[in-house]
């Protein structure tokens, strides 16, 4: 804006040269090219302004989509674990399940006059292994 006013400072002082309507017309001139200039810049300021809105939007979606990539392997690993936890179930009442007729059969065994010694040796397990199953 200085610029501004210097310039029309200078073309003040050359009044006395130029007729009024030649004066008034190179002001008008300098004004409209100054608008024009300032025009151009907000201009320019509004497409930078643009491109940054359009990148914002761009790691937004991006985000989003990594949000929900995040939110699918989420339910993905809890499928894993609740398959997991079932198996895991499973194998747990098979255990007990086998350690019921494990425990029938030494009790058929031992009812049978069957020794514990011989019961532990047939079995492969310890006298204290298999009075702990009939507990």
């Amino acid at each position: 804006m200085i610029e501004s006013d210097g310039m029309i400072q200078m073309l003040e002082k050359r009044v006395e040269t130029i007729s009024d309507d030649g004066w008034k017309k190179i002001i008008e001139d300098f004004r409209k090219l100054h608008e024009n200039e300032e025009r151009m810049e907000r201009q320019l300021e509004l497409e930078e302004l643009q491109k940054v809105k359009e990148e914002v939007r761009k790691e937004k979606e991006e985000l989003q989509k990594a949000q929900e990539e995040a939110c699918k392997e989420k339910e993905e690993a809890r499928k894993v674990q609740q398959e997991t936890a079932r198996i895991l179930d499973e194998s747990d009442k098979k255990v007990n399940q086998m350690n019921q007729e494990i425990k029938k059969m030494i009790q058929i065994m031992l009812s049978n006059g069957m020794s514990l010694e011989f019961v532990s040796k047939s079995l492969s397990k310890s006298e204290d292994e298999i009075l702990d199953l009939l507990k």
